[in-house]
């Protein structure tokens, strides 16, 4: 009997790891608005403390403080980056 679900949804770490690589920054709003997520800073400490490196600045826009964070991209496409 096969107890995996078919259409596994990919979880909130993969979906962030996802949207950085793809050469996007994301804040915590960004992540409730484009994800419905809440937890994203966690899953951002998750994933630091897994070794990925994500890199933070705080952003000053319309009055509010927050950070923006993203993972640099390799400089040459013969680079991979695996997780």
């Amino acid at each position: 009997m096969n107890n995996s679900p078919k259409n596994k949804q990919p979880t909130h770490s993969q979906i962030i790891m996802s949207h950085m690589l793809a050469g996007q920054t994301l804040s915590n709003m960004q992540a409730y608005h484009l994800y419905s997520m809440t937890s994203s800073l966690r899953r951002i400490s998750e994933l630091r403390a897994a070794g990925v490196p994500i890199r933070d600045k705080v952003v000053k826009q319309n009055g509010k403080r927050f950070k923006r964070y993203w993972i640099d991209q390799p400089t040459t496409n013969n680079d991979e980056v695996t997780v």
